[in-house]
């Protein structure tokens, strides 16, 4: 796991109150598009200092950064509150004293990068060695909020971010395929992205309309052609 430390920011050892999470591990993201995937390592060591300021700030008030763990594109663990603090992501008591948390720094927009995801895992499986529970959710569980976003509950709900990192993702079924949604040109407001099924289906009626026109039109032809001869 590559881990940048508290240490290694320039960070004192968090001054959140102590706790003893074990039940497991929660998925969270940014309210915003980042876009860190197409910047250098950098700019998400900055993300993840202006994330503390502003959680420390006069908004929030928190004694530190809200998150447990950070997760970039670059597949580097972010250290945050760290080992043995409760929490202030979660938004209830028990979940932030009883489960861990970690952010991807993305917004609802952006897709994981496998790094990213690999580095979820392995994060995961040092803190299953440390007596976490294997449980996996997204913040959406405890607290009434978008929060981590479709896309990312969509994996956490797959079990994406359960696997070790030994087992990859080679396992992706027909239905994954088939219940995939991707963002298409004439999606509304409020259904921006389709499942594969209902793209084909629509591709395949848009199809037939087209096939109906080109019949008229090849009809309309041929008379003018009768007309002329």
């Amino acid at each position: 796991m590559k881990l940048v430390t508290r240490a290694a920011l320039s960070w004192p050892p968090s001054a959140a109150d102590p706790a003893s999470p074990s039940r497991g591990l929660v998925i969270h993201y940014d309210s915003s598009d980042q876009g860190l995937a197409r910047k250098p390592h950098s700019a998400c060591l900055a993300y993840w200092r202006r994330t503390r300021a502003f959680h420390m700030g006069p908004s929030r008030g928190w004694s530190d950064l809200g998150y447990s763990w950070g997760a970039c594109p670059h597949g580097y663990i972010l250290e945050g509150r760290g080992l043995g603090r409760y929490q202030a992501a979660q938004g209830t008591t028990a979940g932030n004293r009883d489960w861990y948390s970690v952010t991807l720094m993305s917004g609802p927009n952006e897709d994981p990068t496998p790094e990213q995801i690999d580095a979820v895992r392995q994060l995961r499986a040092w803190l299953m060695s440390k007596g976490l529970g294997a449980a996996v959710k997204g913040h959406r569980d405890f607290f009434s909020t978008s929060c981590p976003g479709d896309r990312l509950y969509r994996l956490v709900k797959g079990g994406t971010f359960s696997r070790s990192p030994e087992e990859g993702d080679d396992d992706v079924s027909a239905k994954d395929v088939w219940t995939y949604e991707i963002k298409v040109p004439f999606g509304t407001k409020e259904n921006p992205e389709w499942q594969a099924k209902s793209l084909l289906l629509n591709n395949n009626e848009r199809i037939r309309g087209l096939e109906e026109k080109v019949g008229e039109l090849t009809a309309l032809v041929r008379e003018l052609l009768k007309e002329k001869s």
